[in-house]
């Protein structure tokens, strides 16, 4: 008893350390928490633009009242705006006043624009929605009520009133309803009136109208298209009933510290890209993704915390001093950020009544590595502060840009560390190695985070100095390879001649036939048909190997050119794209052709569809290896070598049906097209029976689940 009681007494012991020492080994290398305590989901885009948990870049701080700041509840605050010494100025229109608050939230002063003095000097708002500060610290207050901006002094006193400005660019119809303005280092003032297409209106410091500045372009869709077509041929009655096409006006804009305009567009439910616009003097865009001219998107692409894909209404836009860019979502009171690349760096912010949430957010403004967001039915501002990630993210960006490469490493391997999942992270490290001639270490990065446009130019660096360190040896490779060709021809011209009158189906056996076939496809697919020669074994063996090259295709494509998703590979998938496809072919081309007096049977047809694979099997080797030593911009010489095996594949394909039917081309082709129709309907008919199906199984538990419930 003692010694069972002793061995026992061990095995406590040692699962007791065992299991410290996993709980201790957990706790040590356990990865921080995605979410911190955050009253929204923490998310960004992937690598396939599909949302995923992220750690928190900002936190709500605190919740910030009238009440607070002790001069009574906000009511109906409309826009928010930063002056010259970066303090926070908030439109509280219903009460029409404006509250100054410092960058730690303390509140500077009020300028009450509903006093009696005001009154007397000729301020009387209407409905005021923007305000701004000049450099000289003048106040100007868009009231699109009263259809005028008033330009007052820094204690509200009125010095000129700025009215719908005369000029032939206007409309005599058009209204003047401003509604968001800026002013520029320069003086100029820029005002968005509601419903004005042509852009921001300008006056210059005297309030003279200089013109209009920017404008979005209209989008082509294929109803103007169809439009434009009718307007053609329409009288002049029709044309004035149909609907016009005009660009969509700006909701926001901010200006950054270099003095370049940024504009925000709500497109709705025309859905496109370019909702944000970076415009310099000459109203061109210049805020592009990546290196190419090419527009960014901004805002959800999708939802997965909910049942359907829902659009961000954009409503104000912000740049920071470091130069990033904060776009405010009021649909879901979210806000995004990017950097001056268009890369997504952060989303937080949410809809509810929680610290950090807002029910109906109108405007945000940055200051002091803060950002204030505006609820205007809350009456409240909500501030953010950034994260250690959020600042380590913004350090290595910052750091980047300025052009410290190997000070960024850092900061970006401390995000690594809170998100090792993020692809931002992953590039930004990627791209300060390439920088720094640390080629092979770049492309790691690249990989892991999913850039192939990046890995790309970083591989075609990395190949060029290994080109340049062992030419030799590639030179003498590359010599020996075109010596193979030379090398063939000698040894076919000094081998002993055959006699050529002998039947050629003597020399070439059965599990040749398939090589013969790549290089006598008119007269080899007859002599297969009457000599009889097909295997199908052999052919069973080729549509293996075909569906092992298919994987490999899947998996080992170079990476600059593969699309694919490897954790999500689906071999049932694969089999049925290429085996099972073969065979609904066969099935379906023996089934059609029997009706059409084809001479093929079944066998023969699954034979030679199989055989017609060979020429695809033989050019997929070189196919993958040279997607694997090229770049990007090389990419034609792989696209036409696919091309070309795909063009040799059909032709064999059409050879082979040829010839086991014993039609002419133009039955060939006919027997083809209906074939194709009859695998169409074979689909849709398995596609009926398994919903048919489903939908019985549904019954079927739904009535167990009720018999169960009465029992």
């Amino acid at each position: 008893m003692e010694k069972k009681s002793t061995l026992a007494n061990h095995l406590t012991l040692s699962v007791t350390i065992i299991l410290g020492l996993l709980f201790g080994m957990q706790t040590a290398f356990a990865l921080p928490p995605l979410e911190q305590q955050v009253p929204y989901h923490s998310y960004t885009y992937g690598i396939w633009d599909t949302s995923v948990p992220a750690h928190p870049a900002y936190e709500p701080e605190r919740t910030l009242t009238g009440t607070d700041l002790g001069i009574g509840s906000l009511s109906d605050p409309e826009d928010l705006c930063r002056d010259n010494e970066g303090n926070i100025c908030i439109l509280d229109a219903g009460n029409e006043r404006i509250v100054r608050i410092s960058s730690d939230m303390k509140l500077l002063d009020v300028i009450d624009l509903a006093s009696d003095d005001v009154y007397e000097s000729g301020v009387e708002l209407v409905e005021p929605l923007g305000i701004c500060f000049d450099k000289n610290g003048l106040l100007y207050i868009a009231d699109r009520g009263a259809e005028a901006v008033f330009v007052c002094n820094g204690d509200g006193t009125l010095i000129r009133k700025i009215m719908k400005p005369e000029s032939d660019l206007l409309d005599e119809e058009s209204l003047f309803q401003p509604t968001k303005l800026l002013v520029d280092h320069l003086g100029i003032l820029y005002v968005l009136s509601f419903g004005s297409f042509e852009g921001a209106y300008t006056f210059d410091e005297n309030g003279d109208f200089l013109g209009f500045f920017g404008s979005n372009k209209v989008n082509v869709t294929s109803n103007l298209l169809y439009d434009r077509f009718w307007r053609l041929i329409s009288t002049k009655a029709q044309r004035e009933r149909m609907a016009r096409y005009v660009p969509i006006e700006y909701v926001n804009f901010s200006i950054d510290t270099d003095g370049f305009i940024y504009t925000v567009s709500n497109f709705g439910e025309q859905e496109q890209k370019g909702q944000v616009r970076k415009l310099n003097p000459l109203s061109q865009n210049i805020l592009f993704k990546g290196q190419k001219p090419e527009l960014a998107f901004f805002g959800d692409t999708e939802n997965t915390y909910s049942n359907r894909v829902e659009r961000s209404a954009l409503v104000a836009v912000d740049v920071d001093d470091d130069g990033f860019i904060s776009v405010l979502d009021s649909e879901r009171g979210r806000i995004f950020q990017y950097d001056q690349d268009c890369n997504l760096l952060a989303i937080f912010g949410g809809y509810g009544n929680q610290v950090g949430t807002m029910t109906n957010p109108s405007d945000l403004v940055s200051s002091g590595g803060k950002i204030f967001v505006l609820d205007s039915v809350k009456s409240n501002l909500t501030v953010f502060s950034l994260t250690d990630y959020g600042r380590a993210i913004h350090e290595a960006t910052s750091l980047y840009d300025d052009g410290f490469f190997e000070a960024a490493l850092e900061p970006w391997f401390s995000a690594l560390k809170m998100d090792r999942t993020n692809h931002l992270t992953l590039r930004g490290i990627g791209r300060a190695y390439e920088r720094l001639g640390r080629y092979k270490e770049a492309m790691e990065y690249y990989r892991q985070g999913e850039s192939r446009k990046f890995y790309s130019d970083a591989f075609h660096e990395y190949r060029t100095a290994a080109l340049r360190k062992h030419f030799g040896l590639v030179m003498a490779v590359i010599i020996l390879i075109l010596l193979v060709p030379f090398f063939v021809w000698l040894y076919r011209k000094i081998r002993p001649k055959k006699n050529v009158a002998v039947d050629h189906a003597r020399y070439v056996s059965k599990y040749r036939f398939p090589f013969y076939l790549c290089l006598h496809p008119f007269k080899g697919w007859e002599e297969l048909k009457h000599e009889k020669q097909g295997s199908l074994w052999f052919a069973n063996v080729m549509m293996a190997v075909w569906f092992i090259l298919k994987i490999f295709e899947y998996q080992y494509t170079g990476f600059i050119f593969n699309g694919n998703r490897l954790d999500r590979m689906n071999l049932l998938i694969i089999f049925a794209s290429s085996v099972g496809a073969i065979f609904l072919w066969s099935v379906c081309n023996w089934a059609v052709c029997t009706l059409f007096d084809g001479k093929g049977s079944f066998k023969e047809v699954w034979i030679f569809s199989a055989y017609s694979r060979m020429t695809w099997i033989l050019m997929e080797i070189p196919i993958l290896i040279l997607s694997n030593v090229i770049v990007r911009e090389e990419g034609f010489f792989l696209g036409l070598l696919m091309t070309l095996q795909t063009g040799l594949g059909l032709l064999q394909m059409l050879l082979a049906i040829r010839a086991v039917h014993q039609y002419s081309m133009k039955k060939t082709v006919a027997s083809i097209l209906i074939t194709l129709l009859g695998i169409v309907l074979v689909i849709l008919i398995v596609l009926l029976f398994v919903s048919l199906f489903a939908q019985i199984w549904s019954f079927a538990q739904t009535l167990s689940q009720e018999i169960m419930m009465r029992l």
